[in-house]
């Protein structure tokens, strides 16, 4: 197991638990929930505007969770380099090594925005001794 792999695997831990209120127990181990009783219909007979209520809920609650300590007067600049030549494309990393490495990026970006709302952050790709 090498050092990336462990990254990616503390990442994706990291995000599953997150998205669980108690990290210590299973979504099988918590009570029994009737869900169909959130959704109710309106005056025409429709669940629409119900769903986009649970929906609008649930993302006060991530918004909520995620607000965070952020220093707003401090302006930061970050470049990223990736490397993209052809030893990125070895599949000791599932699917490969490049399709980790974005899908950490990814991760990355958001939370520096999350944290940084005024910052910048420039990804510079690199293949064949050029940069894009």
């Amino acid at each position: 197991v090498n050092c990336l792999e462990c990254f990616c695997i503390h990442q994706f831990q990291e995000v599953t638990m997150a998205d669980d209120e108690d990290p210590k127990e299973y979504r099988w181990e918590t009570g029994y929930e009737k869900t169909w009783e959130a959704i109710k219909e309106d005056d025409d007979g429709l669940v629409e505007g119900s769903i986009a209520e649970i929906i609008q809920k649930a993302k006060r609650k991530r918004q909520a969770m995620k607000k965070g300590f952020s220093k707003l007067g401090m302006m930061r600049h970050l470049y990223v380099i990736l490397d993209c030549s052809e030893a990125m494309s070895v599949p000791d990393l599932k699917p490969t090594r490049l399709l980790c490495t974005l899908k950490l990026l990814e991760i990355f970006i958001e939370e520096f925005f999350d944290q940084n709302p005024i910052s910048q952050l420039g990804v510079i790709a690199m293949k064949a001794k050029r940069a894009e």
